[in-house]
């Protein structure tokens, strides 16, 4: 772990040591977010958690929860940024599925910005 300028990093590989029950972190676009304690709380359960735990869960996170979940997450940020985060062109492409049908289709689907 390691500061650069005002923000703190994390590597991908650091993020990965932080994968199981009680020490449980994740990573959505780029910031990390420890669940260790919100996995019991988790509607979905703990399992799809345990299951993403220790990587970058952005898409995951972006498909199976609505727009209101964004503002749970901030309590649960560690103050880490994941230092070699970088969009697939799979999951740009995705993203960019999600938002248009999101926009075409329903209008009421609010998909958070990315990088």
């Amino acid at each position: 772990m390691e500061g650069q300028g005002q923000r703190k990093y994390i590597s991908a590989g650091e993020l990965k040591e932080h994968n199981k029950s009680g020490d449980l972190w994740i990573s959505i676009q780029g910031k990390v977010y420890d669940v260790s304690e919100w996995a019991k709380e988790h509607p979905g359960g703990e399992i799809p958690l345990l299951n993403l735990g220790g990587q970058d869960v952005t898409d995951a996170f972006i498909a199976y929860h609505p727009g209101t979940a964004w503002q749970y997450l901030d309590k649960l940020f560690t103050g880490y940024h994941l230092k070699d985060f970088e969009v697939s062109e799979a999951s740009k492409d995705y993203r960019r599925l999600v938002s248009e049908f999101a926009k075409a289709a329903f209008g009421r689907i609010w998909v958070q910005p990315c990088c």
